[in-house]
């Protein structure tokens, strides 16, 4: 088991693995592209870290990190179905806030979709407290 830093290298599985799963999306219209990964992993506001099991990436967080106002946004956590049961998206939890406490962050938010149960048991393991419900609206602007 090994948690790092993702790198472009890690970029094939990471995307496969965001369009894994159907609740990482607003839309089921919407999914993930090379480039979105590209700015995850070189993108300056984003924290991307991997999970490793076996020399296999098999779960990856990301932060949105807002230095100025001192928040981040747990923007995605995914875990390979073949893995998950074992506690991972817990440790990548954990680690990325421990990074995000070294950062000097001070709140971190997570949006998770209603039916999305793993994640919100998750966010309760965390100690998130519950907000107000959102609807999402998107417009594709090109």
């Amino acid at each position: 088991m090994k948690i790092r830093k993702a790198t472009m290298k890690d970029a094939k599985r990471i995307l496969n693995l965001l369009n894994s799963d159907a609740n990482l999306t607003g839309s089921d219209e919407l999914h993930y592209q090379s480039k979105h990964v590209k700015e995850y992993v070189l993108g300056k506001s984003f924290a991307t870290f991997v999970y490793e099991e076996d020399k296999k990436v098999v779960g990856i967080i990301m932060a949105n990190i807002f230095r100025i106002g001192r928040y981040a946004e747990f923007y995605n956590i995914i875990v390979d179905a073949n893995y998950r049961g074992k506690n991972i998206g817990k440790k990548l939890s954990d680690y990325l806030i421990k990074y995000l406490r070294k950062q000097k962050i001070e709140i971190g938010f997570s949006y998770i979709e209603k039916n999305n149960r793993n994640a919100r048991k998750l966010a309760e393991k965390l100690n998130f407290e519950k907000g107000k419900l959102f609807y999402f609206y998107y417009k594709i602007l090109k």
